[in-house]
Formats: C-alpha cells, structure tokens, sequence
C-alpha cells in the first residue's frame, strides 16, 4: 500500500514539474479558469439578487456552494486528470501499457496526466469557501465542518467519476456517451440548491449524488447537522467501494485494438 502511494506522489510531482516547465501557459490556464468560475458565480449571485431567496437560498449559500463544487472538481481533475482520458486510452489501444504496468492498474491511470486548468478551480474552490465562512460568520464548528466535507465530497465526486469513465470500456468510442453522463452528474451540482425539491431532491440525491458534492454540505454548515454529516460519509464510502468494482469489472470487458504503439 505505501509503495502505491509513493508511487502516485512520485507520478504527481513529475506530472506538475513537467506541467510547470511552460510557466505562462500553466499561469495562464490557472487564471483562466479562476476567471471563468467567477464570471458563472457572478451571473449566479445577481440571479438571487434578482429573484430573491428560494428555499432558503441565499448569495452567500451559492458561493459556499460554488466553492464546494470547484474545489472537488478541481482535486479531482488537476491531480487525477488521466481519468479524463480513460477513452482515448482505451479507444487507441494505448491502455495496453498500462496493463503492463506492475502499479494498481486505476492508480497508474489517474495520474498519467495533470490539469493545469483544474489548478483554477481549485483556486476558486478555496477562495469561495473562504468568503463563504465570513460571510456567515462561521464558527470554529462550522470551519472544521467545511473541511471535512471537503475531504468527503472529494472522494464521492472522485468515486462517480470513476463510475462514469468505466463506461469506456463499454463503447468502441465512448468519448460522447461519457461526457453525457459527467454532465448529467456535474450540472445539478451547480445549479442553485433552492431549486431542488420533491421527487427531483430524492433522485439528485440517491440515484446521481450530484447534490452531494455541494448542496447539502451548503445545508450542514448552515444547520450543523451531524445525521446529513453521515449521510455524505456513507454514500462516499459506499459509491468508493461500488467505483472500485466496476472499474475492475469494466477493464475485463477490454479488448487490445492492436495498434502498433508505444505513446501515451
């Protein structure tokens, strides 16, 4: 196990450096996408300015909501970017090397690549909750709270990634399908929470856990409410373990396409 997780740190620190050796593209991409966070939360912010509370959902509520999104999106994308390119791999054939490989197959696969861009979410992600908890305030309790959820959103958003991107295996060219399904699962997330009620609630919830990555963590600080804590720690833990599975049920479905190369 700790041979794994040097290995992954190792493949991490290489990925950066490598990303890092064109400085102003990497700066640029990283404030670019700060860029673009702001100008969705600013759309955002003046909608409820406009239209008012709804379900309890005020400004402050969509940054702290906004901050919880892009900081998973961004953990997850920036250091475990080579999930993104699971179909290209499989569809070239370049997922061969990496069955070679003598790493945790779903390991050497996540972090074959690094996003630049990502590192601009998690940039945003980190400011938003930072204003977050001063604009509400936040208690010492509240504080520690935004981090733990942090950690736990983190892993669930990783985890139904995982789930997602297994479908390559599925498809001789799955590169539509998968970023349908990652889009069914993302956009919810960012929606605002007010707007989410009923049976709709119940299925962005218990079948695509997209309001879990932000919505209800929004909902915990708000009313620190251990019993949501749970409910977030048990569906991370539970859609962890049922990633894990289907990647590795998903990868017997893979067939070598032959090709003649070497690259990645």
């Amino acid at each position: 196990m700790m041979q794994e997780l040097h290995f992954a740190l190792y493949a991490l620190k290489k990925n950066i450096q490598s990303s890092a050796e064109l400085r102003a593209s990497f700066l640029m991409n990283v404030v670019g996408m700060t860029i673009n966070n702001t100008a969705f939360i600013i759309l955002w912010v003046f909608f409820v300015k406009s239209v008012g509370v709804i379900g309890g959902w005020t400004a402050a509520d969509i940054v702290g909501l906004q901050g919880f999104t892009a900081l998973c999106y961004g953990l997850t994308f920036s250091f475990g970017a080579g999930i993104q390119r699971l179909p290209d791999y499989v569809a070239t054939g370049a997922f061969d090397r990496f069955m070679l490989s003598p790493k945790n197959l779903l390991l050497r696969i996540v972090t074959s690549s690094f996003s630049a861009s990502a590192v601009g979410d998690i940039v945003f992600g980190v400011i938003c909750l930072g204003i977050y908890g001063i604009l509400i305030h936040a208690s010492i309790a509240q504080a520690l709270l935004i981090f733990l959820l942090v950690i736990l959103s983190t892993v669930l958003f990783f985890s139904v990634t995982i789930v997602i991107y297994s479908v390559s295996f599925l498809f001789t060219d799955a590169s539509s399908v998968v970023n349908g399904l990652f889009e069914m699962f993302l956009t919810p997330a960012l929606f605002h929470g007010g707007a989410f009620q009923g049976a709709m609630r119940a299925v962005f919830m218990f079948v695509i856990p997209a309001l879990l990555i932000g919505t209800i963590p929004v909902e915990i600080v708000k009313d620190l409410s251990l019993g949501k804590v749970a409910i977030v720690a048990g569906f991370a833990v539970a859609w962890f373990i049922f990633a894990i599975n289907i990647f590795n049920r998903a990868v017997h479905r893979y067939e070598s396409s032959n090709f003649m190369t070497f690259g990645g």
